[in-house]
């Protein structure tokens, strides 16, 4: 009796996977969800694993909340969780956040952990399986699966928030300061001492109307752009090349993230086809198994990197927002 492999496992059905499937959005139905502005909007692989993982942390985080009322010791992978959640607001955003940690925060936490289980979630050989069940039984199920964050388009609207977040928070704060002009305050008939710290703070200050406050906010918020000290004779280039830097940075972190989650299947495509660039069972066996190990530490390093560049991506976005917050820059 001969074993007779598949013709999906042997090496021509292995070359014939296409590992870079799932970075690539495809419709999972023919038609349209909606029209906008002469643009079709369909659902796609990514758009369905965008709502995976906002479904998971429907899931996770509340059920997590209702148990800390009940059970305030965590165990398992509450504990994993809450491990997460509690270094990093200790230890990146109340360092850079300072009093402004309890408001961010959340979108912060948001922002990591949606991007780390969209990573997570790409990283899962779904379509190589579907792929592989297809050849070898002859069945034709549609490929659903996906890593979103390889989609440039996942990670420019992630930077786009994160450029709404930045600059709607730092002119609202320039803005409400604005709304208080100090006006200094000298007391006759009464002794320094006399006065109290209410009395001081009713007196020293007074509220500019909100015209005025929105006009005075914008022009300290964009006067703000420029580091102090800059000599006026380049104040203006300096000017200028600080206000595209605005719209540079969210898309270093557009850029950072798609680029590092796009060359995982990347790499491996690269690895698999030196496999079948030799001819005959022998030599590919002989290339491929130094090809699978290297592949697999490969793997494991992107493992390490979905979890880094969620966190690098949370740990720019605290730095843009403390930038944004601060009057005193």
């Amino acid at each position: 009796m001969v074993f007779m492999l598949p013709d999906a496992i042997r090496p021509c059905g292995l070359a014939k996977i296409d590992v870079l499937n799932g970075t690539v959005a495809h419709n999972l139905y023919s038609k349209p969800l909606f029209h906008l502005f002469g643009q079709s909007f369909y659902f796609t692989n990514h758009v369905l694993m965008l709502l995976l993982s906002a479904g998971l942390m429907l899931v996770i985080f509340p059920t997590m909340a209702r148990r800390m009322k009940t059970k305030p010791v965590p165990k398992g992978f509450r504990n994993f969780f809450e491990a997460l959640l509690v270094f990093l607001q200790r230890d990146t955003f109340e360092p850079m956040l300072g009093k402004w940690a309890a408001t961010f925060t959340p979108y912060l936490w948001t922002a990591f952990f949606f991007i780390l289980f969209a990573d997570l979630f790409g990283m899962l050989p779904i379509d190589e399986l579907i792929q592989l069940f297809n050849d070898a039984f002859g069945t034709n199920i549609r490929e659903f699966w996906g890593g979103a964050t390889g989609d440039l388009t996942v990670t420019a609207t992630l930077a786009v928030c994160t450029f709404l977040v930045v600059h709607i928070s730092g002119l609202s704060e320039f803005i409400r300061t604005a709304r208080q002009r100090h006006t200094p305050h000298i007391r006759t008939g009464h002794a320094a001492s006399d006065t109290t710290p209410n009395e001081a703070a009713e007196h020293g200050t007074a509220t500019r109307a909100w015209p005025v406050a929105a006009v005075v906010g914008v022009a300290k918020y964009l006067k703000h752009i420029v580091p102090p000290g800059v000599p006026w004779v380049i104040w203006p280039l300096m000017f200028v090349l600080e206000l595209l830097g605005t719209f540079v940075k969210p898309l270093a972190l557009c850029m950072r993230l798609f680029a590092v989650m796009m060359s995982g299947p990347l790499v491996v495509a690269v690895l698999v086809s030196i496999i079948f660039s030799f001819g005959g069972y022998f030599i590919r066996t002989v290339t491929g198994v130094p090809v699978v190990l290297f592949g697999t530490a490969f793997e494991a390093l992107h493992l390490l990197e979905a979890f880094l560049q969620a966190y690098i991506f949370t740990l720019l976005s605290a730095a843009y927002i403390a930038e944004a917050m601060s009057a005193e820059h």
